[in-house]
């Protein structure tokens, strides 16, 4: 037994020890593709996401050409994943016009308004209404997948919590930067850069709804590596007053006293964007993590404790950027934007109506919009501002089947990974933060498209990959 005021000896922290140098290299890759995916204005145009996509493609091929990494991929999501690919495949396939009309009849009203060799006497086309639109959204598509499915095999408890550690630290630098830029009203990127198209910009990103997103999964993931480290803490006997204090000097206390300071600022960012959405989910998301830490801590006074740190926190942070403001903000609901996302929700229910079993292509919707739309003329919808409303209208049940399947297969597998792990391992908070920040982003998608910036797509991989990888020490079943 330790005497008072010692700290129990343990073994070295998981994300203390040193990784094998190709290992570094790989972690230093992934760091620099989120990096680039967020600075470069969330990678949402050419100049930033095809490097982004070639990166991620790369990455995930170096890791999944390991026989162990492959192992460590559960095959059923690979599968599912595949077969999704497949679909977005199937929509490229060039069909007689005569066959075409009867699998999609909208699909050939549409294209002969839109593409004038359709008439033409002898000539096939895609099932997608614009095949080099859908070609840029499959090309993105596989990339992801195998920078997802790559970090799904090459990850490991310790990895993972490294490269929690690298976002906490990316998110702690975007959201200064964020917060530096709030005061410029120029409506340009950086305060230097003019979006192609009426936008909010807040930070690097376009539009403040977008950086919300890629900020709450963020965010999200670094609470849950934070509950790491308090039971790390809890583990090595920290328990006293005094033996807290002590701990504080050591550089585990450092290190969570800086993470604490980075996850201050960043949620403090989300709140000053204004994006009702992202405060909400992220509310959510907070709110689900505190929960789940009050009932992991045992004792009636250390779960009161938790709470009120909680809403300590909450209250503090609402304060800074001030309590008014907010309620005004929420105030007013009934807004052009949201006009403008309930019209667009209507128009692509009618599309949904319309091409039910093919879609109209992956990354056509903007294209079916002008002849769809119905209201608000004077600019176009990309966008449906709900991205499962836009998959259904892109890609009926042939792209909509292998994505509930990906969706389940994926859900019933992150399960599995709980089941696999200890209650009481630190690792397993930084997976719970990882599926918080998923199902926030998941739910914020619901009224925004946040998830079409491939530079967000990519740490949404990443979080998934972390939320999916196989426990150390764990069997490959």
């Amino acid at each position: 037994m330790p005497r008072s005021g010692e700290l129990r000896r343990s073994r070295p922290r998981a994300d203390g020890e040193s990784l094998p140098a190709f290992a570094r290299v790989q972690l230093t890759a992934v760091i620099v593709i989120l990096a680039w995916g967020v600075l470069a204005f969330g990678a949402v145009y050419p100049w930033g996401y095809l490097p982004l996509a070639a990166a991620c493609a790369l990455t995930g091929a170096l890791a999944l050409a390991s026989r162990r990494v492959r192992d460590a991929v559960p095959r059923a999501v690979l599968l599912a994943l595949a077969a999704l690919v497949a679909a977005g495949l199937l929509q490229e396939l060039r069909l007689p016009i005569d066959l075409i009309r009867r699998v999609s009849p909208a699909s050939a009203a549409l294209l002969a308004q839109y593409d004038l060799t359709f008439a033409l006497p002898g000539v096939a086309h895609a099932l997608t209404i614009d095949p080099g639109r859908t070609w840029t959204g499959l090309g993105l598509l596989v990339c992801l997948g195998l920078f997802w499915m790559g970090l799904t095999g090459w990850l490991d408890d310790r990895r993972s919590m490294r490269l929690v550690q690298a976002v906490v630290a990316i998110g702690f630098v975007v959201a200064l930067l964020a917060i530096g830029l709030a005061g410029n009203h120029s409506g340009k990127v950086y305060g230097l850069w003019q979006p192609r198209s009426a936008a909010a910009p807040f930070g690097p990103f376009v539009n403040r709804n977008h950086y919300a997103g890629w900020m709450l999964m963020s965010t999200l993931a670094g609470f849950g590596y934070l509950c790491a480290l308090l039971t790390e803490a809890g583990q090595m006997g920290v328990r006293s007053l005094r033996q807290r204090l002590i701990w504080l000097s050591t550089s585990a206390g450092s290190r969570l006293i800086m993470i604490g300071i980075a996850l201050s600022v960043m949620t403090l960012s989300v709140l000053l964007s204004m994006s009702r959405a992202g405060i909400m989910c992220l509310a959510l998301g907070l709110a689900a993590i505190a929960a789940l830490r009050a009932k992991r801590t045992a004792g009636r006074w250390a779960r009161t404790a938790v709470i009120a740190g909680v809403l300590l926190f909450g209250v503090s942070v609402v304060s800074s950027v001030g309590a008014d403001t907010l309620a005004t903000r929420f105030g007013t609901w009934r807004d052009a934007s949201l006009d403008g996302r309930v019209s667009a929700w209507r128009d692509a229910g009618v599309l949904v109506r319309d091409f039910p079993l093919t879609g109209t292509g992956l990354n056509t919707f903007g294209v079916a919009m002008l002849f769809y739309q119905t209201t608000h003329l004077s600019e176009l919808y990309v966008e449906a501002h709900n991205d499962y409303l836009q998959l259904a209208a892109e890609g009926g049940l042939l792209l909509g089947v292998p994505a509930l399947a990906l969706l389940f297969f994926t859900s019933t597998a992150v399960r599995r990974r709980f089941q696999e792990s200890a209650p009481t391992s630190p690792a397993r908070w930084v997976r719970a933060g990882a599926v918080a920040g998923l199902l926030a982003a998941g739910l914020q998608e619901a009224g925004d498209f946040s998830l079409q910036m491939p530079g967000t797509a990519a740490l949404f991989c990443v979080l998934a990959a972390i939320a999916l990888h196989r426990q150390t020490g764990v069997a490959t079943t």
